[in-house]
């Protein structure tokens, strides 16, 4: 069975990452995540230069000892980020072979160069323990010329970023041993040719894992699982694989049959605050959770019937929403805006994720 061991720590896969973004995962502790059985977040490297800036970070012995999280920390490149932030307002900055060129705001006056090798320094900063090579996201409705671009930038750019990686363990004296690890990430969107390019010249770098990358939904905006199979089917077994950005519970049982080993998403924390939490339809230690269809169903916890309904939000969840509370309290709680409701929810859908991931660990 394949397991993830990093820095001379072993963990048994799937693994769920919750978005951390700027060093929290929003409205709980560190010690909250840690409690829900939650063994790893994911950051954000560009955002993190943003705010509170490497420096402050490096002073402080990286993130883990900022925000007093003893767990995994998987840093996003912020390849995505930066093309997000590029393409709602190309004025903001382009993107170039040499790197992403942005400007501190449309008037042009200042411009930074974000480069491979700058991603991977800001990323050691920062010190996590799964870094992510910056990768040119292949754009949604881009023509064939666009995303063989994206295709030859993303592996240049890997190669890149390797190089500065092993620099980088150099200048740190750091051995196999006690290294982070580095991924690529495969783009390519929906052309099934060119992911399968990318991923083989990807591979044969032999980085420790590989990202399913690009926009993982069809033209209908349905989740592509075909997009996931091939490029699953392009990446080696005994490579972790990281499916970046997925997703809902659904899809990671589906994806985890495919053979992905890690998932991070924000749809927890963001479903908790606006008042949608996940329910086990059954006992989860029973499920086959292969074969069980509607294993599990959502709670709305603005419905007005709930006022009145004094039973836990679910009965197979020891999380402190469900051991302490009541469905009516926490509707009372949202209804009177009180932060409180924010930090409730957010631990049951966190714990909901870690049941799952615990069952399907069983299940692998």
């Amino acid at each position: 069975m394949k397991k993830l061991a990093i820095r001379g720590k072993t963990f048994s896969l799937p693994m769920f990452f919750p978005d951390a973004t700027l060093g929290v995962v929003r409205g709980v502790s560190s010690q909250q995540v840690t409690q829900a059985n939650i063994q790893g977040v994911v950051i954000n490297t560009y955002h993190l230069m943003t705010s509170p800036g490497t420096k402050i970070l490096a002073k402080a012995g990286g993130i883990k000892p900022f925000m007093n999280w003893s767990g995994l920390t998987a840093s996003d490149s912020g390849g995505f980020q930066l093309f997000s932030l590029i393409h709602q307002n190309p004025k903001l900055g382009r993107i170039v072979d040499e790197g992403v060129i942005l400007y501190s705001g449309e008037s042009r006056q200042k411009k930074i160069l974000f480069t491979p090798e700058m991603s991977i320094q800001l990323q050691f900063e920062i010190s996590s323990d799964i870094m992510i090579c910056l990768d040119d996201f292949s754009p949604v409705n881009a023509t064939h010329k666009r995303l063989v671009e994206s295709v030859d930038r993303t592996i240049a750019w890997a190669k890149r970023c390797q190089i500065e990686f092993v620099k980088q363990c150099k200048k740190r004296k750091l051995t196999e041993k006690n290294r982070p690890l580095l991924f690529a990430a495969i783009q390519g969107h929906r052309d099934m040719a060119l992911r399968q390019q990318c991923a083989q010249e990807l591979t044969q770098l032999d980085f420790d894992g590989y990202g399913f990358g690009g926009w993982p939904f069809d033209d209908q905006g349905k989740f592509d699982y075909e997009m996931a199979r091939v490029t699953a089917e392009a990446t080696p077994d005994n490579k972790l694989r990281f499916a970046l950005g997925v997703g809902s519970p659904q899809n990671i049982v589906q994806l985890r049959q495919m053979g992905y080993d890690l998932f991070d998403c924000v749809l927890p924390t963001r479903d908790a605050r606006h008042q949608r939490l996940y329910v086990f339809s059954q006992d989860p230690t029973t499920l086959d959770l292969k074969q069980t269809k509607d294993w599990y169903e959502f709670l709305y916890l603005d419905r007005g019937k709930l006022a009145q309904d004094f039973s836990p939000i679910s009965q197979y969840c020891n999380c402190p929403a469900c051991t302490y509370h009541t469905k009516a309290y926490l509707h009372h709680l949202f209804k009177i805006k009180d932060g409180l409701a924010y930090q409730l929810a957010s631990l049951h859908n966190l714990r909901f994720y870690a049941q799952l991931m615990e069952q399907l660990q069983k299940q692998s």
